[in-house]
């Protein structure tokens, strides 16, 4: 009973269901009746007038496409009936018109066309009354009752499963688009060469830094990084192994920075790393390290060795600082690094500059 558990079918509910569709056990009588006066001695009569109704519906003989699938489906459609209304308070009953809508959702039947056929069923075993039973109308009028009870009844039960799996569908699909959107707002957010967030997403998020750092009152620091020499390598070696070059560095950068720490392209050759709730002598300790991570081992690239050292200028904002400010005063401790022979940082604010 695992499609029952799953739809949360125990006998309580069933119970309630069928209380819901006014169907009490004294009907069982009547759907033993309606098998053996209607359905079971006309039963291919049924199928024959369900499927001549059905397939008079264009999307009906789409999906119907070929002679051998509609001998299956007959097939089918014949032990339905024969089943029909058939103990339909067990949770055997529940569990097998649960089944049908799964399978009908998987092979992706319309819904209005699901909904056609029930309503086609239904007048194929009115149409099936005998002279005898017609002549009978308060019996008559019975059957048609029960008949639109248990219609009803296996028709909601389907649709239960029926939209469970689309509406499945329907998630997996969003979830799938999401997974997509959120591939995509990295990819725009990272740049393609390093694999580092980009300029303008590097701006965006030292903006956020800088907000976060006025309201909660932490420090905050920025490093601006740059390659010494670095035309000199493309110069000499060619733009594909400054490429190289400049994927190693972005690499041992991250490499050497704090897991919390933000570390983005800026622009050619030039990083700039956020060191959000940070003091200035931890900033300053951290980009220390950068210097030998990155001059210690020459970049191996097309059997050539390439040496490189880095110029750092570092700044903790100030309460008052703008993005521009702050981005200004790194560039002119970088600045200064350069002009006092590279390889080495430069806080802003102190004159001397400090090497690994």
């Amino acid at each position: 009973m695992d499609t029952c558990a799953l739809y949360g079918f125990d006998q309580q509910a069933i119970a309630a269901y069928l209380q819901a569709l006014e169907l009490h056990a004294t009907d069982s009588e009547l759907a033993d009746m309606l098998q053996a006066e209607v359905i079971a001695p006309r039963v291919e009569d049924i199928i024959g007038d369900f499927y001549d109704r059905l397939l008079r519906l264009t999307p009906a003989r789409k999906y119907i496409s070929s002679d051998s699938l509609l001998q299956r489906l007959r097939t089918t459609q014949t032990a339905y009936l024969r089943s029909f209304g058939q103990h339909f308070s067990s949770m055997d009953y529940f569990e097998n018109r649960l089944r049908v809508g799964l399978a009908h959702a998987r092979v992706g039947v319309p819904l209005p066309l699901y909904i056609h056929a029930y309503r086609f069923l239904e007048q194929a075993i009115y149409a099936a009354f005998g002279p005898a039973l017609r002549a009978d109308e308060p019996l008559a009028d019975a059957l048609r009752t029960l008949v639109r009870k248990i219609i009803t009844l296996d028709m909601s039960l389907a649709a239960e499963t029926y939209h469970a799996v689309n509406i499945n569908r329907l998630q997996d699909s969003l979830n799938f688009l999401r997974r997509e959107e959120d591939y995509l707002r990295l990819l725009a957010d990272t740049d393609s060469l390093t694999g580092l967030w980009n300029h303008e997403c590097g701006l965006q998020r030292l903006a956020k830094a800088l907000d976060d750092a006025r309201i909660s009152g932490e420090p905050l620091c920025v490093l601006m990084a740059d390659l010494d020499h670095f035309k000199q390598v493309n110069d000499r070696y060619g733009h594909p192994v400054g490429d190289a070059v400049l994927r190693d560095t972005a690499a041992r950068l991250r490499a050497t920075v704090r897991r919390q720490d933000l570390v983005s392209r800026y622009g050619g050759e030039e990083f700039m790393i956020v060191f959000a709730a940070t003091p200035l002598a931890i900033a300053r300790e951290v980009a220390l390290r950068m210097l030998p991570r990155v001059s210690a081992t020459p970049i191996n690239v097309q059997e050539q060795k390439i040496s490189i050292t880095i110029s750092l200028g570092l700044c903790q904002a100030r309460a008052a600082d703008t993005l521009d400010e702050v981005l200004q005063r790194a560039d002119q401790a970088l600045y200064q690094a350069k002009h006092q022979g590279r390889n080495q940082l430069v806080v802003a604010g102190d004159p001397s500059p400090s090497r690994a």
